[in-house]
């Protein structure tokens, strides 16, 4: 498996709503091909390494706290033409906005050199808290301003229209660990 603990668990779960969706199990339906992962904080990180696997259709990522000079190379090839909106505040006390600064960095290197008509990695950067949260978690609310961003589930709609996922959740294959 690509990932261990609770990684593996998290990619069985999708594995488990594909298979089982109008089930009396699970009895709602969804298109396999537009599951879009959205993380926030430590599960910005979780969600990135996720997306690497190439199972799901986009990804959302707030307040990125990947701390590390850069992703692999390999992951960030895995994350080419993946359509991600990135989210993040200058002020976050949590995670340092340059985080997200080098992930959007790389993404938009490798997306670039493949063809600049698409704009697969979308940034919103702010300066201030536009939740204003209190000073001790200042910053650190993009979870909370992407999920009221209609702008964010337009544009996740029309990007995840035509591309579909290499490897669609529901399937248990799994790329070479990186």
């Amino acid at each position: 498996s690509f990932y261990n603990e609770p990684r593996g668990k998290l990619l069985d779960f999708c594995d488990w709503a594909v298979r089982n969706q109008g089930t009396e199990e699970l009895p709602l339906q969804f298109d396999r091909n537009r599951v879009i992962l959205f993380g926030f904080s430590d599960g910005a990180t979780v969600a990135v390494e996720l997306l690497t696997t190439r199972r799901f259709a986009a990804g959302v990522v707030c307040s990125y706290g990947y701390s590390g000079k850069e992703l692999p190379s390999k992951a960030i090839e895995r994350l080419s033409n993946l359509p991600l909106w990135v989210f993040h505040s200058q002020d976050d006390v949590i995670f340092d906005a340059q985080n997200s600064d080098r992930l959007v960095r790389q993404l938009r290197s490798v997306n670039q050199a493949r063809d600049s008509t698409i704009n697969f990695v979308r940034y919103s950067r702010y300066e201030h808290d536009p939740e204003n949260l209190p000073p001790r978690v200042r910053g650190h609310s993009m979870g909370i301003t992407a999920s009221k961003s209609s702008e964010l589930f337009d544009w996740l709609l029309d990007v995840t229209k035509y591309r579909r996922p290499d490897s669609a959740a529901g399937t248990n294959s799994s790329p070479e660990e990186s």
